[in-house]
């Protein structure tokens, strides 16, 4: 998530660290930070929404989202579309607050934490937004307890298995912006649903030997599913072993 007027707090928290921080109805700045923003998708949050709302993960990319291919970034990303109105709301956001908090965005749950990544340790800065008043008022938590509350550690864990891909070191060797190496990235990270075809209908299972809990597994779970294709994309976009081919 970005906006204009963010700010870091100098400082780094560790896990036991506390902050002040709150966000209700109370509040003026209520929905305010889900307002006409650049909120980045990642796979498990596209993951969870689409089977929230019930529907296909490629009806809820052409319904709610656009891509971009940013050459600073080297792959295709994906954006929530905002309400094209005045309002500029992302379209989950109701007057009551969000629709699907619960499988609400990583970059939504994680706020006002950051997690800081050049560091080995698990350290945290805090972000503000000069409109948010849930500092002043804020209750104090520490980060573990704040982070927990928020189930950021699963999204964060799956989110590291994807770094995988994005973060290769073989990564620069591929154009991911165009051509067929940018679709086999988007459907193993976006499309989830059309992935599962390739395995189960196409002609996947011919040139992949994959044991049989574990199809069981991925077939029934799509959390599994979805950390197979991760594995999936780093043996045919860099020539991993991670499959093991008939």
């Amino acid at each position: 998530m970005s906006e204009n007027n963010i700010t870091t707090q100098s400082g780094k928290l560790g896990i036991d660290d506390s902050f002040n921080f709150s966000c209700g109805k109370d509040l003026e700045c209520f929905n305010k930070c889900c307002r006409d923003i650049n909120l980045f998708l990642t796979p498990y949050d596209i993951l969870r929404i689409k089977k929230r709302l019930n529907i296909t993960s490629n009806e809820f990319l052409k319904i709610y989202t656009f891509p971009l291919l940013p050459e600073e970034i080297g792959h295709p990303v994906i954006l929530m579309k905002m309400i094209p109105d005045e309002t500029k709301n992302c379209p989950f956001v109701s007057d009551e607050g969000c629709m699907i908090y619960t499988d609400r965005p990583w970059s939504c749950r994680s706020f006002p934490l950051e997690p800081v990544s050049d560091s080995e340790t698990a350290l945290f800065q805090i972000i503000r937004r000069d409109f948010c008043r849930g500092f002043e008022k804020g209750r104090p938590h520490t980060v573990k307890k704040w982070r927990d509350t928020q189930n950021a550690a699963l999204y964060e864990e799956i989110n590291d298995e994807w770094k995988k891909v994005t973060h290769h070191e073989k990564f620069s060797s591929q154009n991911l912006l165009e051509g067929n190496s940018r679709d086999v990235f988007f459907l193993g990270s976006y499309n989830i649903d059309e992935f599962r075809d390739l395995v189960f209908k196409g002609d996947f299972l011919k040139y992949f030997d994959i044991d049989k809990k574990v199809l069981k597994n991925i077939k029934a779970n799509e959390t599994e599913l979805l950390r197979f294709a991760f594995k999936w994309l780093r043996q045919v976009l860099f020539g991993e072993n991670t499959l093991k081919r008939r």
